[in-house]
């Protein structure tokens, strides 16, 4: 799983396409230790999957419309394959990101309350609106230290 290295080159390549080398290397492989890790902090996901989104992914097509035609034909399995390779590690983040949504929505033990309830009536005209004066009165509380500005 890991980036192919560059194909040989009768002559040196050109060093933007060796930096945006480096920096699509090193974009991949911090993403891949992510994913290795058991650290899948929602920013982090985020981070990484940005990165390869937004960084990784234009340097491969930065690379690919910045070549001449002997060196794309040189480039183009390692272009093709280094594509490949970042669209699924983009993917599998995008999945633990979806997977830790769901988990946390699953796992979330927060209910919101409805203050206020509307009483529709039969003809046409403002809805009568029903507070429910038990939760107004609980929230009041001293317990809860919560004060009428801060509720209404």
């Amino acid at each position: 799983m890991d980036l192919l290295a560059l194909p040989e080159h009768e002559h040196r390549w050109p060093e933007n396409i060796y930096a945006a080398d480096g920096i699509i290397h090193n974009i991949y492989n911090a993403a891949i230790r992510m994913l290795r890790s058991n650290d899948a902090e929602p920013t982090r996901v985020a981070y990484h999957y940005d990165a390869l989104s937004v960084e990784a992914l234009p340097l491969l097509e930065a690379i690919e419309s910045d070549s001449s035609p002997d060196d794309y034909r040189l480039l183009r399995d390692w272009l093709l394959a280094c594509a490949r390779l970042i669209g699924e590690a983009a993917t599998m983040l995008k999945d633990i990101s979806q997977n830790r949504h769901e988990e946390t929505i699953a796992q979330s033990n927060v209910t919101i309350p409805e203050l206020v309830t509307l009483n529709h009536q039969r003809h046409q005209g403002c809805s009568n609106k029903i507070i429910d004066l038990d939760f107004v009165s609980e929230a009041l509380s001293n317990q809860h230290h919560i004060l009428l500005p801060d509720l209404a």
